[in-house]
């Protein structure tokens, strides 16, 4: 599984240009591969976004239904 410690790396990678850098410096089948890589990077934001939002929306159903308990009613 990746940590923290290797997304907050790579984050840093990207960000710094080095990214970039290196990029010009590879062959069109080495930036076909950062590239791909890249292209990864986005499916798994794509299926985490899809997660969390999936659970998200269940935590917000729970917490309305608790607030909202038709059996009890005051008077």
């Amino acid at each position: 599984m990746i940590g923290p410690k290797n997304i907050e790396e790579f984050k840093e990678y990207l960000s710094s240009g080095r990214w970039e850098e290196d990029f010009g410096y590879m062959t069109k089948d080495g930036q076909d591969e950062m590239l791909d890589l890249l292209d990864s990077l986005f499916e798994l934001c794509e299926l985490a976004d899809k997660i969390l939002t999936k659970k998200l929306y269940k935590n917000m159903i729970g917490t309305a239904s608790l607030a909202v308990d038709p059996n009890s009613h005051q008077n």
